[in-house]
């Protein structure tokens, strides 16, 4: 295999997502990556001090992509509800970058289930953007203890969607948090 040139940081840390989703944090190895990519090690280390510096490049860019922009665009959607559809249809992209989302997310969670650092960094970041969604279903009308409820309930059966993707894709139906997303809609208070 030829040495791929002009790698990135970020050619970097999606690989590194996709590695995690893929194998966990075990399987986010430097020369594991420099294969995957083309590339020595050396390139790594160009960009990288070490590998805790990928991990966090990797926190970041998720935080960033996954939450922070989506969010940012979200907000700025005056309908609440096709805020709420464009939050849920944004969540269920099955890649991003290359990267599998859903595998991605299950394994930046079980490393914040391991990691007290990263769990407090999820755990905000969660909680982000289930204010985003409770921000949408309150726009429409529900009392805010209630939208703080289906905001929640909506965000996890996000999680219970992604975790079961990669085993049970006839489980893992997108419709069927699209169409409770409607019924939420339709239900809300303000309708």
């Amino acid at each position: 295999m030829t040495e791929k040139t002009n790698l990135t940081p970020r050619d970097w840390v999606i690989a590194g997502l996709a590695a995690l989703g893929e194998g966990g944090l075990d399987a986010v190895r430097v020369e594991r990556l420099a294969k995957q990519l083309g590339t020595t090690k050396g390139s790594f280390y160009w960009h990288f001090a070490d590998r805790p510096a990928l991990l966090e490049a990797m926190l970041h860019l998720w935080e960033r992509e996954g939450t922070a922009e989506p969010v940012a665009k979200a907000i700025a959607i005056a309908d609440p509800a096709e805020r709420l559809r464009q939050i849920t249809k944004g969540a269920l992209s099955v890649t991003g970058r290359g990267a599998s989302v859903g595998r991605a997310e299950t394994a930046l969670r079980a490393w914040a289930a391991q990691n007290p650092e990263v769990g407090q960094r999820f755990a905000r970041i969660e909680s982000e953007r289930i204010a985003a969604l409770s921000g949408a279903l309150a726009a429409l009308g529900y009392e805010a203890a209630e939208a703080g409820r289906l905001a929640k309930a909506l965000y996890l059966t996000l999680i219970g969607l992604y975790s079961v993707r990669p085993y049970a894709p006839e489980l893992a139906e997108d419709q069927a948090l699209l169409d409770l997303v409607e019924r939420v809609i339709a239900g809300a208070p303000g309708r």
